[in-house]
């Protein structure tokens, strides 16, 4: 139940940002740089994994449908090691691809809070070691994300954004020949800090 009413909450809520900007006129694109903690949150009640925290570089793009409405993305890959009681389970590599939908308080300000919420679709690759080499690929994973943050301005064209994103992410644990193990509740937080400029 919680994967269907999540995503159904995050596509309207997107729909309706989208909606509310449509008309507007474009204002602009941020382009930012900085370092992002991946830190997973996960569910596994079979087979007790849990995963490192990750810290990594990231480009994060905002183009400005009007002062308030703006939607957002950002690149980057993270590789996570999983363990449980028993020991290391393996590695496997992440690629979130998402779509923000934002709303921005004070876009006039030199302290512009935002909120935003979107899809994700991530991708999971590069995945071995002891316990992974006998197991199916994890799936790709669609779903929700939740997003809140600021940028402050340190000039008329730059500036210093916090941003922290919540994914709801899952995925299956298969072995090769056998039937489903448990679906793996991820549920990274993540949370960047970066310097950007405004075009």
């Amino acid at each position: 139940m919680r994967k269907p009413n999540v995503c159904r909450l995050a596509a309207m809520l997107t729909g309706a940002l989208l909606a509310a900007g449509v008309h507007a006129e474009p204002l602009g694109l941020d382009v930012s740089v900085g370092l992002v903690g991946v830190l997973p949150d996960i569910k596994s009640p079979v087979v007790g994994a849990d995963a490192d925290d990750r810290y990594v570089p990231i480009i994060n793009f905002t183009y400005y449908l009007s002062d308030h409405f703006a939607l957002n993305t950002a690149a980057g890959i993270t590789r996570h090691e999983f363990d449980n009681a028993g020991g290391k389970l393996g590695k496997a590599s992440m690629a979130p691809f998402h779509l923000m939908a934002q709303y921005h308080f004070l876009p006039k300000a030199d302290f512009r809070p935002y909120v935003g919420v979107g899809i994700h679709h991530t991708i999971f690759f590069d995945q071995g070691g002891p316990a992974f080499d006998g197991l199916k690929d994890f799936p790709s994973d669609t779903g929700a994300v939740l997003q809140a943050g600021f940028s402050y301005s340190v000039s008329k064209d730059y500036f210093v954004n916090l941003d922290v994103k919540k994914f709801f992410l899952e995925t299956d644990v298969t072995p090769k020949g056998g039937a489903k193990i448990e679906t793996i509740e991820l549920d990274p937080l993540l949370v960047g800090i970066a310097f950007g400029k405004r075009f």
